[in-house]
């Protein structure tokens, strides 16, 4: 990316406004080295952070990228196969966190 210096950015701003919409970011020089950029509205908007999101939030967002979003499948009934039942001497399915 070449950066445009200071004095012409200045000079010729509505162009490189127009060009940060529709090309993308335009690097901003003093004295050969990048000290800002111009991006569009869009592209801020979309690197902004209004406020974090919550873990149940991402993991919901991820579920409907990946299309989990209509999983059926039975979790609790899963885990509940996978625990040890006949544990100290308990009946087959009394579970030693169950209360007796």
């Amino acid at each position: 990316m070449n950066a445009v210096p200071i004095f012409e950015a200045k000079n010729r701003l509505p162009f490189f406004i127009h060009k940060a919409e529709t090309e993308g970011p335009v690097a901003i020089s003093r004295r050969n080295k990048e000290v800002a950029f111009i991006i569009s509205k869009e592209d801020y908007e979309a690197m902004s952070v209004s406020k974090p999101k919550s873990v149940v939030e991402t993991i919901r967002e991820r579920h409907k990228k990946y299309g989990l979003d209509d999983d059926d499948f039975d979790y609790t009934e899963y885990f509940d196969s996978l625990r040890e039942r006949d544990c100290f001497g308990r009946a087959g399915d009394e579970h030693i966190f169950d209360e007796v």
